[in-house]
């Protein structure tokens, strides 16, 4: 995940760490990691383009966000975007031959009440 974390990081000027639950992408079928490798991801990025696209933006989000924390999870009601202690956590079903997630918007919005 390096090439993930510098397309964070340029954008925003540091590097919060990146905590993925590795094994719920595993658990099912080859979707999951291929979905997060081309969506989850590349979406994560243009959250933090769109946050960071000034100096304010990027100072703002590096004085809060310390942690990224993605987690799979099979259950569609069990999908969660939440942010706590520093930690935005986002749990998305992608297993199977459907999955949920949260789009960009949701993302951004949530970051910045936080903000």
């Amino acid at each position: 995940m390096p090439n993930f974390q510098y397309k964070i990081k340029n954008p925003t000027g540091f590097e919060p760490e990146l905590d993925i639950l590795w094994y719920t992408f595993t658990a099912y079928d080859e979707y999951p990691l291929t979905r997060l490798q081309n969506t989850i991801l590349p979406e994560s990025v243009e959250v933090f383009q769109s946050i960071c696209r000034d100096d304010l933006g990027k100072e703002a989000l590096a004085g809060v966000l310390k942690t990224i924390r993605l987690e799979n999870t099979d259950d569609q009601n069990a999908v969660t975007l939440t942010f706590e202690g520093g930690v935005l956590f986002y749990k998305v079903q992608l297993a199977g031959g459907t999955y949920s997630r949260y789009s960009t918007k949701q993302i951004i919005q949530l970051l910045e009440q936080v903000l």
